[in-house]
């Protein structure tokens, strides 16, 4: 009966298998927090013809994948995963667990009834081949299992690897004696052809190129990528050789897949101790952003997926989805609890395509990400909508990603106002964030790449990287503050909707943050910025660049509010993996005082010599402030008009400061230091004996030289002495008489006075001085 069943059920995937699936909309959901996290509705559109509606949910709840499969044809993007929540082991091929599945074009994940595997391979529409703890191998048709290689019935040869290229294509196998077997049954009997040439002495992991039904497979010890064409059992394989300056991962982590692109994926540790999935089409590239994925799968176009089964006991083996720029999304979980999963693979035809996302009470649209190969897809995040054009054989991601509003009304007055500071508590551990964090939560005091937890202290971290690390909330010695193993996406660690803000004032946002991992090579680096989440529009944002310090450091920046409400974030700018683990406490958000322009005055030297006091006017660009002076015995200042009087004879330095309060109470101050003292005027010159002596002179008393009393030495601090008993010194004489403004001696003919120049002014009578603005008299008996 099982037989028949088997026939039956592949003749029908014969009679409904096309190529007629020409691309993808991959859809993804984030939410900030999981925790919270709903059914969020979106609808896919085709000009004014929806095509179809549905529901993502990103709750938390998953399974440890071990090995992923992907179908071909009418089964392209149905995912399989072998899964087994009860280990944690980092090992590929060798972990016995259940396979789940999920189809293209639905977000759920379904139990089958295969409850022993180890290895999975997809081959069209609900279709699969796997291989069993017994290394037997089984043909999966919708809950029909047939087996197909049987150990004690080929040499006792266990399978350890499984692949398929799609309904129709090859079906391939590798043994624990390193050969590569190809099916040649058709599901009644147990029938394989093994692949003789004398090269293939060590095959552990093998795909076949969907495209080309080429089997390209690694060796263990081995560099090479060998490619075998599956037609010709006894040909020689040719060979790519590994990528240079590379070391060979672990059999746990060294895997290969295909896309039907024919681009090659496979692990190697790179020349920094990563160890990542590197990328082969006509040479090799390193993608940093996969480090120690495995249980590699591949299809459409360049889609690719793989497992992160690094620090193994500290995580779930969460599936990442390689999308067109390189990065890997941390996104897929084979859900178990919620109906609806957090991704969805659509097929369309080529063409163009609306997708928007129906808005839910409580959570902002936060973000769109569009990866699309030829770039010619975008996003209105204001709308909550995008606009997805799909080529042939192209698949285009876009991530939605949204954040619980929960909201925090802004406070009024300025002051260290907490936005969070993580709380406090008994327990080694702080539960679990309700929003603020797309991290994924583990009550842990060590974390693998993508968590999140509240602790005490880091004393628990990877080799005691920071041990003295304590919560950095003042006064709080029970306090929590998070810790961050940083996740290979540029996902936000921190997001959080602030309302009640007052348009046209400054805020200022700030948190404090220290690096946990100061000996690994990469450092945290960190965006914090706010948006409006009406419209998307980053209103401001600074970066830290690389975080060095190993004690808390403040990080802020001020902005002007454009909008009552405002989303709030800190992103992740470093890749994840060897390094990239930070703390975070306290971050704040309040007014700020704003910053005033620099006081403004023509001087910074005040004259208290004068008679009658010289007055000075002080302004700034911020009206409504008051003026005032730390030394009243030097200068009075009017706090209103900023004028400044000088105190007669008085002599110092004081500042004078300007004082601004805002409308919620900061207080804003610019100071400007002027000297205060006596400026340059004519009084009597000194005689002292240590003034220098005049070395000039011109006497009508002819008693010149050292034989009359050393004249003109004896004059001291001068540049030149004129002496008589009976005749008058004379300088320029001119009028500013302005009656006779066309005089040849009129005043104003001087075109290019110089500072100090004297006339004697025939009109005002009085000696005048050219200060370098203008002539002045000189009529008192010390400074003009």
């Amino acid at each position: 009966m099982k037989k028949n069943y088997f026939i039956t059920a592949l003749i029908l995937l014969i009679n409904i298998y096309t190529y007629g699936q020409n691309g993808y909309i991959y859809v993804h959901k984030k939410a900030i927090s999981e925790l919270a996290s709903q059914n969020f509705t979106f609808t896919l559109s085709q000009g004014v013809l929806p095509l179809r509606t549905f529901a993502l949910n990103d709750q938390p709840d998953a399974l440890n994948a071990f090995d992923l499969g992907n179908s071909q044809g009418t089964g392209q993007g149905q995912l399989w995963a072998v899964t087994n929540d009860a280990s944690a082991s980092g090992t590929t091929h060798n972990v016995t667990g259940s396979i789940y599945t999920r189809l293209s074009n639905t977000a759920q994940w379904i139990a089958t009834n295969v409850t022993d595997a180890r290895s999975v391979d997809g081959i069209a529409l609900n279709s699969a081949i796997y291989s069993d703890s017994t290394g037997a191998v089984y043909i999966y048709i919708a809950g029909i299992s047939t087996k197909i290689w049987t150990p004690g019935s080929n040499g006792n040869v266990q399978i350890v690897d499984v692949a398929s290229g799609g309904l129709g294509g090859v079906i391939a196998v590798t043994g624990n004696n390193g050969k590569i077997y190809k099916y040649t049954g058709n599901g009644t009997n147990d029938s394989w052809l093994v692949y003789s040439s004398s090269t293939i002495i060590g095959a552990s992991r093998l795909d076949i190129n969907p495209t080309t039904q080429e089997i390209d497979f690694i060796q263990n010890n081995d560099f090479k990528i060998y490619k075998l064409p599956s037609a010709n059992s006894a040909t020689n394989p040719t060979t790519i050789d590994g990528p240079t300056n590379t070391t060979l991962v672990g059999i746990s982590l060294r895997d290969i897949a295909v896309s039907n692109d024919g681009t090659i994926y496979s692990n190697y540790t790179n020349n920094i101790s990563s160890s990542n999935v590197f990328e082969y089409t006509t040479s090799w590239a390193d993608n940093p952003r996969s480090r120690s994925l495995s249980g590699l799968t591949a299809g459409l176009g360049n889609q690719v997926w793989g497992i992160n089964k690094v620090n193994p006991d500290l995580i779930k083996h969460s599936i990442f989805t390689r999308v067109s720029s390189g990065l890997w999304l941390d996104d897929e979980r084979v859900r178990t609890i919620t109906a609806n999963g957090n991704s969805i693979m659509i097929p369309v035809l080529p063409g163009t395509y609306t997708l928007q996302e129906t808005g839910n009470n409580g959570w902002n649209n936060s973000e769109i990400s569009i990866y699309d190969p030829t770039s010619n897809s975008f996003s209105n995040l204001a709308t909550s909508t995008s606009t997805i054009n799909v080529a042939a054989d192209e698949v285009v991601n876009v991530v939605y990603s949204n954040a619980v509003t929960n909201p925090i009304v802004s406070p009024a007055i300025c002051g260290t106002n907490y936005l969070i500071n993580f709380g406090n508590g008994s327990s080694a551990y702080g539960a679990a964030l309700n929003g603020f964090t797309s991290y994924h939560y583990a009550a842990k005091g060590v974390l693998g790449d993508g968590y999140y937890s509240l602790v005490k202290n880091s004393a628990e971290w990877f080799g005691n990287g920071n041990l003295t690390l304590q919560n950095h909330t003042p006064n709080d010695p029970n306090g929590y503050f998070a810790m961050f193993n940083a996740s290979y996406n540029t996902d936000d660690f921190f997001r959080q909707t602030v309302t009640g803000l007052s348009v046209g004032t400054v805020y200022e946002f700030a948190f404090w943050v220290a690096d946990l991992s100061p000996a690994t090579g990469i450092r945290p680096n960190v965006t914090m910025g706010i948006v409006d989440p009406t419209t998307g529009i980053l209103i401001n944002s600074i970066t830290t660049g690389d975080i060095t310090s190993t004690v808390w450091k403040q990080y802020k920046f001020n902005f002007t509010a454009t909008s009552t409400t405002g989303e709030i974030f800190l992103k992740n700018n470093s890749i994840g993996g060897s390094g990239n683990d930070l703390a975070i406490d306290d971050v704040t958000f309040s007014p700020a005082p704003l910053q005033l322009d620099d006081n403004t005055t023509s001087t910074t030297s005040l004259c208290s010599n004068k008679s009658v006091p010289d007055q000075y006017t002080f302004s700034n660009t911020k009206a409504g402030g008051t003026w005032s002076v730390d030394r009243s015995d030097l200068l009075t200042i009017n706090s209103a008009t900023g004028v400044a009087s000088t105190i007669f004879g008085k002599i110092g330095t004081a500042i004078i400061t300007y004082s601004y309060t805002s409308p919620s109470g900061c207080l804003s101050t610019k100071s400007t230091t002027v000297n205060v003292g006596s400026c340059a005027c004519y009084a009597d010159a000194s005689t002292a004996s240590e003034v220098g002596k005049t070395k000039h002179g011109i006497t009508l008393l002819q008693r010149a030289g050292a034989d009359n009393g050393n004249w003109p030495m004896i004059r001291k601090s001068a540049q030149t002495v004129l002496e008589s008993n009976n005749k008058g010194f004379v300088i320029t004489r001119m009028t500013s008489d302005p009656a006779q403004t066309a005089a040849a001696n009129y005043i104003s003919n001087i075109t290019n006075p110089q500072d100090g120049m004297m006339v004697y002014d025939t009109f005002a009578k009085c000696l005048k001085l050219y200060d370098g603005t203008t002539w002045s008299c000189f009529n008192t008996p010390s400074c003009p």
